[in-house]
């Protein structure tokens, strides 16, 4: 008896309203009370456009010279001359620092006479061994005829072969002391630091009468200054994991400088890294790719921040439709006409029912007699505006693109009207309410 309170409840409210309903104004024959219509969704429609579409990568980048020079010292030693400053143009051959040389002459010097004197000693050496031969063939000739013994015979050859070897020690200490000379030249001609490119001076990090030291494996050396090619520039970018299969060498490129976000510059692909890479304490991958710059802009500097966009895919006519009007719904809240047509684009592909009722498909909804109607559609590629549709939306259709809360609530069916619609109901409306007024 309990459990059938509520449904008697129920039923006699129904009632009430139906015979309310029923009730007429003397007049005007409208009811008293009526059960409220669906109220139509405000959208906003824009028709598709046949136009050109191209797929953008977005990286972030930095600008370097293609040929960049860092000039450091081969010898440890103070600059005694730099007659250069922080952007100047050099050439090729250009004196850029001179290094202190005093020490260097003086080893110069010693070194010379230690090979002057290793050759001196070369010629006693060989004067040593044609005495040994003599000696020796007159020892033989006495021991023919038994005129000496062969104890003083062996005296005599052993003589000789020492002769032979001193000729050859010294022979080899006149190399090394060449050699030993020739590197403290090399030390000395390292004194006088020229340029070795033509370029401009874009750091110095070193001043007169400081030391220069050379590096080694654990401690880097000085960098006196640092030589940049600015005719030639490139950005090394870093491109997100998800978007470096579509990028590829050769492909053309544009940068937006932080300095000049209006103007871009253009620039093509040449090289994308084969191994990923991860920033510190981030966990995203990116590849890092360069980029040739394709001008000569005296704007473009290096160690410059840029924004670049790669073309990656391109379509000259393409119908487009803009990107807030790609929806996604659960499979579950469309039509089967829509997921039987969706299944059939699968080609057969076996889901799990959990992975189905899971599963969202691509939509878009256009206007068709004031109501929305849900159409699947299959997308190409996109930019930050439009996206390219290949099928399930014509030219002519009304799509609705938004705004976002009709987008969120819009079904199959749904009614649905134009904002301006709504703006010419709300100015008749407060026509017909001053007409009253004045009457």
């Amino acid at each position: 008896m309990k459990a059938l309170i509520p449904l008697i409840t129920i039923a006699g409210i129904s009632a009430a309203v139906f015979a309310l309903g029923s009730l007429r104004k003397d007049s005007g024959d409208k009811p008293l009370i009526s059960v409220a219509d669906e109220v139509p969704l405000t959208v906003e429609v824009a028709e598709p456009q046949r136009e050109p579409i191209v797929r953008l990568v977005q990286a972030p980048g930095d600008v370097e010279a293609v040929l960049e020079v860092e000039v450091s010292s081969e010898i440890v030693a103070k600059i005694e001359e730099m007659p250069v400053e922080e952007g100047d143009v050099v050439q090729k051959g250009d004196l850029l620092c001179r290094l202190a040389d005093e020490d260097l002459r003086a080893a110069v010097e010693s070194g010379e006479a230690a090979v002057g004197r290793l050759a001196a000693a070369l010629v006693q050496a060989e004067a040593d061994l044609e005495q040994a031969e003599r000696d020796c063939r007159r020892q033989a000739r006495l021991s023919e005829v038994n005129a000496t013994s062969d104890v003083e015979l062996q005296n005599y050859l052993t003589i000789r072969k020492k002769a032979r070897a001193m000729i050859e020690m010294r022979s080899q200490e006149l190399v090394e002391a060449r050699a030993r000379l020739q590197s403290i030249r090399e030390d000395l001609n390292d004194t006088k630091i020229t340029s070795p490119i033509n370029g401009v001076i874009s750091k110095l990090n070193a001043k007169e009468g400081e030391v220069v030291v050379t590096g080694t494996m654990n401690n880097p050396g000085t960098v006196i200054l640092t030589i940049s090619d600015l005719s030639k520039m490139q950005v090394r970018c870093r491109v997100d994991e998800v978007d470096i299969p579509h990028v590829k060498e050769g492909q053309t490129a544009r940068l937006f400088l932080q300095a000049d976000q209006r103007r871009p510059v253009p620039a093509r692909v040449v090289r994308v890294a084969s191994k990923g890479d991860k920033q510190v304490g981030r966990d995203v991958v990116y590849f890092e790719t360069l980029l040739e710059v394709l001008s000569n802009d005296k704007r473009i500097k290096p160690a410059m921040t840029a924004n670049v966009e790669i073309e990656v895919a391109e379509v000259d006519d393409a119908i487009t439709i803009p990107v807030e009007a790609v929806v996604h719904r659960m499979r579950k809240d469309l039509p089967e006409e829509i997921v039987s047509q969706f299944d059939e684009t699968q080609g057969g592909k076996e889901l799990s029912e959990r992975a189905r009722q899971a599963q969202y498909i691509k939509v878009a909804y256009v206007m068709e007699d004031e109501a929305a109607k849900v159409r699947l559609i299959d997308v190409g590629i996109a930019d930050s505006r439009r996206v390219e549709i290949k099928s399930g939306i014509n030219e002519g259709d009304k799509v609705v693109i938004g705004p976002y809360r009709s987008l969120d609530q819009i079904k199959d069916g749904r009614k649905v009207k134009l904002a301006e619609d709504e703006k010419k109901d709300e100015q008749a409306g407060e026509d017909e309410k001053g007409d009253e007024e004045s009457t």
